[in-house]
Parts: C-alpha cells; structure tokens; sequence
C-alpha cells in the first residue's frame, strides 16, 4: 500500500470473542486516520499484506510459546483474596476462564509480528500480545503476577487504576504519551518478566511488574500490558494509535512520527 490513503491495520483477536476488544480498537485506528482489519485464526489465510498490526489481549499464551521465569513463593492470605474479589470483580469472574489457550492464535499471530519485524512494520502489541511478542523474541514471562504483588490487591478493571512510571530518559513510550506518569487499566493475570532479544522495559508499575517493553533498534515497535484501546478518552493513549497509524503511513521512509 503507498503512504496515499489510510494505512492498513491488522487488528488480531480469537475467533469466539474478543467483539469489545475489536470495536474499541478499530474505533481508535479510525481516530487517528487509519482502517483496521480484523483478523481472526478462521480469517487467517495467510496474508500478512499490511501497514501495521496490533497483537491484542485475550486468553493466556500456550506454554509451548515462552519461556517460564520462576516465581517467588508467597501465600496470600484468604482475607486478601477475598477483599480483592469485592473491590475487583471483574477478578473473582477471571477465575471461571482459566486454563483455555488458543494455539491457532498464537501462530497467527507469530506470522505476523515476524512478518512486521522481517519488513521494518509498526507493531503495537497489547497485553497477551505484548506477552506473546517479547516471548518471540527470547524474553520470559511470569505465569502469574499475584507472587508479585505480595499483600497488594491484583487490579483488574477497564478504567485507570494504575500508574506506570518511565525508567528509561528518552523513551518511545514517553515521546509517545508524555512525560507524566501513565494512569493505566489492567485486566492480565500474567507478566512480562525479562525482555527479549534487543527490547527494553521502559515502563513498571510501583509493585516492580513491567508495564512497557520497546526496541533498543527501531521506533516501530511498542508493547504495553494495560488496554489502551479502552481509554480512548484520554489523549495519552490516543497518542498511541496516533504512532502507530503514523508509523503505518510512513513505511519505507526514515521520517519519525
């Protein structure tokens, strides 16, 4: 596709759900000038033909696709899960969908952030994605957060609970979003423990989890553990999409966005 017209933005997502997900993505493609595509395991058909992509959130990575960084080992009183349950909802539900995976996701979407890393594409790779983009390129990954947050609730809601603080100067995340602290969502149970090959953490939440992986080589690709795709309404995240479609519309070139 030439830089002329809306760039083309892959938006991945398994076949049974994920419509919210979509809908709100595809609203802040079209925000920022873009049009997404959604594609799905049962759409896939192998084309990765595309300016962009966004590697979305879901259901946990299979375990044949990452390596497992030990965790430490933490008993977490019943009290605590209980008041977590009650100030956090949406974290008791979480319990009901543990241990599904969706293989034929994470082959599709392994052909496509190897595609974009092999043609220099913007990837913007959000929660499962940022998860399963960072095991692909050799980092590992914590099966649960909850022994990293000791005696801290495990936050998992739709709106701004968190803060993700820089730890790098110069970072893309922050010529992206700002030099202020991010307010974040969070809806994952897993984490990004060690990045891989040629990534850096530039973003952790108080509690030491990381937030933000990005390229130490190129401004094109971005992984973040919150959904930004939800809080549209603050500029910060718009400004997400805004690179990325950015990014998308530039390819080829050495303009930055």
């Amino acid at each position: 596709m030439s830089s002329i017209g809306k760039p083309k933005i892959a938006v991945t997502g398994p076949d049974d759900s994920g419509t919210t997900a979509w809908l709100f993505s595809a609203f802040n493609v079209w925000l920022s000038g873009g049009k997404a595509y959604r594609v799905t395991p049962k759409q896939f058909d192998g084309n990765t033909d595309y300016d962009g992509f966004i590697i979305g959130g879901g259901s946990d990575i299979h375990p044949d696709n990452y390596q497992q960084q030990d965790l430490p080992a933490f008993k977490r009183p019943l009290s605590l899960k209980l008041k977590e349950w009650l100030v956090y909802p949406l974290e008791f539900l979480d319990r009901f969908s543990k241990g599904r995976y969706d293989k034929p996701r994470d082959d599709m979407e392994i052909a496509f952030i190897d595609h974009a890393l092999q043609q220099g594409k913007p990837i913007l790779a959000i929660c499962r994605g940022y998860q399963l983009l960072n095991a692909r390129l050799g980092g590992k990954m914590y099966t649960s957060t909850l022994p990293l947050l000791r005696r801290e609730m495990r936050i998992r809601s739709f709106f701004p609970r968190k803060k993700v603080i820089y730890t790098q100067d110069d970072s893309l995340i922050s010529k992206i979003a700002g030099d202020e602290p991010l307010r974040v969502n969070a809806l994952h149970s897993q984490a990004v423990a060690q990045p891989g090959d040629n990534m850096q953490v530039t973003g952790k939440e108080k509690s030491g989890i990381n937030q933000v992986t990005e390229s130490t080589k190129s401004d094109k690709i971005l992984g973040v553990q919150w959904h930004p795709e939800y809080l549209f309404y603050m500029k910060a995240h718009r400004n997400i999409f805004d690179w990325l479609v950015c990014e998308a519309r530039a390819k080829g070139s050495k303009k930055s966005c």
